[in-house]
């Protein structure tokens, strides 16, 4: 067989593949910016990309997820592919009904905290997957972002030795999936509204003590704000404040303190309801890489790891695993639920 024989056989060899395959675009649609994969029924990325949105209103965030899921099956799987073996996978931070893929709400919370405010938006009842079914042609899912990380962990993380297990997601605000005797939990979790303070301050929700009143971007560096007086310029500013040699650093480390204590008491909810084995916190790496001088992450994970003091005595151990927020991961998982929601694709745990 000479070397174009060779060539040949490949060629022939893809195009069987492709005739067979199925396929998933996962977009992670966060505020002002788009992250998108495409994943082939094996479950392994084989593209990426990253857009920058101007505006967050529901019409023109469909047509711009539409042109890049759209490029990415054109450039990886070529123009001509069926898209009736094409899925797209949408998960957002906020609530949804997946079943006909509506995000119910979706809001920009007060930004108060920020010298520059982006512009308010707010969606109410917006039926993603139906407007970019409509736009694309093929099947679509649309899933909050917790489940869509617990969606990768099922698959290609703590799934693999343990078929019970909790992701919280710390982003803006607070989420959580779970996933019980491998599978995962479809209704949703409102993990960062349990109140878990009973004279708590007033979450955005309008409730008081709720964990999103204590944890997540926006309640942390407004917490640090109250105590200290300080203009902060978002999370970061609040932790090199809470890390530094100021007077008031260790005031602002005792917000952090309260947060690890509020996910701890959400942490031992999800034990004694649903028993998981490990639990997975997603958080910004500033806020989970402790160490010499980091003070802001060593008093959240100090306070976060003593969750048993909040638990039923004879609950089963439970692992804290902790890992750096990753855009490309919630792709991921969106994409991996889509396989499974659109053409019944089940990954084994990996």
């Amino acid at each position: 067989m000479n070397a174009n024989d060779g060539k040949v056989r490949q060629v022939l060899q893809r195009s069987h593949e492709l005739d067979h395959e199925h396929y998933a675009v996962g977009v992670e649609l966060q505020p002002y910016k788009l992250t998108g994969v495409v994943v082939g029924a094996d479950g392994a990325v084989i593209a990426r990309t990253r857009r920058h949105l101007t505006v967050m209103e529901s019409a023109e965030v469909v047509q711009r997820v539409a042109e890049m899921a759209g490029r990415l099956m054109d450039d990886r799987l070529g123009c001509a592919f069926p898209r009736d073996r094409v899925c797209v996978g949408v998960q957002v931070g906020g609530p949804v009904d997946p079943d006909t893929g509506t995000v119910l709400h979706l809001v920009n919370g007060p930004d108060d905290h920020r010298h520059e405010k982006p512009p308010p938006y707010e969606w109410v009842d917006v039926p993603l997957g139906a407007e970019l079914a409509f736009k694309m042609g093929c099947a679509t899912s649309v899933e909050n972002d917790a489940h869509a990380f617990a969606a990768y962990e099922q698959s290609l993380g703590v799934g693999s030795t343990s078929a019970t297990f909790g992701v919280v997601l710390v982003r803006d605000g607070v989420g959580a999936g779970m996933v019980v005797r491998g599978e995962r939990v479809f209704v949703p979790m409102e993990f960062g509204h349990l109140q878990v303070w009973q004279r708590g301050r007033i979450c955005d929700c309008g409730m008081r003590g709720c964990i999103e009143s204590q944890v997540g971007n926006r309640a942390l560096t407004a917490v640090v704000k109250e105590l200290t007086g300080r203009e902060l310029d978002g999370l970061e500013a609040a932790i090199a404040l809470a890390d530094s040699t100021d007077p008031q650093a260790r005031q602002a480390a005792s917000a952090f303190r309260k947060a690890g204590t509020s996910i701890a008491r959400g942490i031992a909810t999800l034990l004694t309801t649903f028993g998981p084995t490990h639990v997975v916190i997603y958080a910004a790496e500033d806020l989970i890489s402790g160490g010499p001088g980091r003070r802001a992450a060593n008093s959240f994970l100090d306070a976060m790891r003593k969750f048993p003091a909040h638990t039923f005595h004879i609950s089963r151990d439970c692992h804290i695993v902790t890992k750096p927020l990753d855009a490309v991961r919630g792709a991921h998982g969106a994409a991996l639920i889509a396989l499974q929601s659109c053409f019944g694709v089940r990954l084994r745990p990996r």
